[in-house]
């Protein structure tokens, strides 16, 4: 059972990370639990110790078939009002579910992306996977036909930040940008691989401050998640990308990173 004096029911008080579960093992788990970790002891959570977590994702994925896991870390229970005590004690939660069935022409061909109106806004917790996604709900509210994939959110200035559900990225010849997250934004697990990775193919990464209109000049553009992995995108507002192969090679070196 799950109290309803628990700080993430009352407050969004604490993180989460969501993860595809393959062989009963989950992918890229150093890099997940690494953040797990980071974004624990930047909002003050004492994290859960690494065994504990691996114990649970056996305990739950008793199958090879793959899933997704989602790990909720919450600050624990206390009493109604802001304020907890110093020995209070975090609580866990993992939540199973089917792994999506993304169309095949989003790998073959790429991906619309809807321009959100919906604005982010600078916070302290930039760049932590927190529970507070208010932003990202009404956003996503914006449509609701298949005819966009994701939705690309800007700051108050019209800067690209990121899209709702995934990390963005442009290329123009050999570099790749993508957007300096570190007032606004969240840094994901793939993002995070994904510069790794794009390094070693030969190509150079820059974290960049960018508007909707210089990604619009871009060669091509790519966003990234822990699900689908790396996704092309076909077309943005009136401006069209042809079937490039990087976000295939990037997706093949993701395949090929230990679990």
């Amino acid at each position: 059972m799950i109290s309803p004096f628990d700080r993430a029911f009352q407050y969004g008080d604490g993180i989460f990370r969501t993860f595809v579960v393959e062989n009963r093992r989950p992918c890229h788990w150093k890099y997940h639990y690494k953040k797990i970790v980071e974004d624990c002891l930047a909002i003050k959570i004492s994290p859960p110790n690494e065994k504990v977590l691996l114990s649970d994702i056996q305990s739950l994925f008793k199958t090879k078939k793959k899933a997704v896991g989602k790990f909720i870390i919450s600050r624990g229970i206390s009493d109604r009002g802001y304020k907890f005590s110093a020995d209070i004690s975090h609580n866990r939660f993992l939540i199973k579910t089917k792994m999506p069935s993304y169309p095949k022409e989003y790998f073959k061909f790429g991906i619309n992306l809807h321009v959100c109106k919906q604005r982010i806004f600078p916070s302290i917790l930039s760049g932590i996977k927190h529970l507070n996604r208010l932003d990202n709900i009404m956003a996503r509210q914006e449509w609701r036909d298949n005819n966009f994939a994701d939705g690309i959110l800007l700051d108050q200035s019209g800067n690209v930040i990121e899209c709702i559900s995934s990390n963005i990225f442009m290329r123009f010849g050999k570099v790749i940008y993508t957007p300096k997250i570190n007032q606004v934004g969240i840094k994901g697990v793939t993002r995070g691989i994904v510069i790794e990775l794009s390094q070693k193919l030969g190509f150079r990464v820059k974290e960049l401050v960018f508007n909707l209109n210089k990604l619009l000049e871009a060669d091509e553009v790519l966003v990234t998640n822990s699900l689908f992995g790396v996704l092309q995108v076909k077309k943005i507002k009136n401006r069209s990308w042809p079937h490039q192969e990087l976000a295939s090679l990037l997706n093949e070196s993701l395949k090929n990173l230990k679990l």
